[in-house]
């Protein structure tokens, strides 16, 4: 649901609730990017609300959580260390400039202060409270929506572009901010 109300997530192809045989329970799979070469802040941000918005789906529906959202929320991490880190997306506590982690090949992690060190990891951190809590707005704002694929998954357990649009288009989802 989150990637139907982001503007820059890329379009769903497959929904599968079928579990297989790599262990995955179920998977989702977007179509390509038209533009898979220019990644704005703006789709890194979608990205991130999109991860969070199955965690927060769990929530919504259910009142507990899963662990099934562990990978999303690693994915989720890195992409908002990145923004920070790499990127120049720090905010002025922050401020622009590239931070390279431990995990860089052959960079060797800047000498930076501990309080610069917890500015990095804050912003970091503010920058998934907010996708999460965008993702739980978007969600809370479209329950029928959300309802109406989950009853379609569980009935038909994998749904193609096609379901998904002509299920998206019964419905008016509340835009994204």
């Amino acid at each position: 649901v989150c990637a139907l109300l982001c503007p820059h997530a890329p379009p769903i192809d497959r929904i599968s609730i079928r579990a297989d045989t790599a262990g995955a329970l179920g998977f989702v799979r977007h179509q390509q990017h038209t533009h898979k070469y220019v990644v704005t802040q703006g789709r890194l941000l979608d990205d991130i609300c999109v991860l969070m918005g199955g965690r927060e789906a769990e929530q919504l529906l259910l009142n507990d959580l899963s662990i099934g959202s562990a990978g999303d929320l690693v994915r989720a991490t890195g992409i908002a260390r990145a923004l920070v880190e790499e990127f120049g997306a720090g905010g002025q506590q922050v401020g622009i400039g590239y931070f390279p982690t431990q995990n860089d090949p052959g960079q060797p992690r800047q000498q930076l202060s501990a309080s610069h060190l917890e500015a990095i990891d804050r912003q970091v951190g503010n920058i998934l409270e907010q996708q999460r809590e965008r993702a739980s707005e978007l969600l809370s704002g479209n329950v029928q929506l959300l309802e109406s694929l989950r009853d379609l998954l569980l009935e038909k357990q994998v749904i193609d572009s096609k379901t998904l649009s002509q299920l998206a288009n019964s419905q008016t989802p509340q835009s994204s901010r």
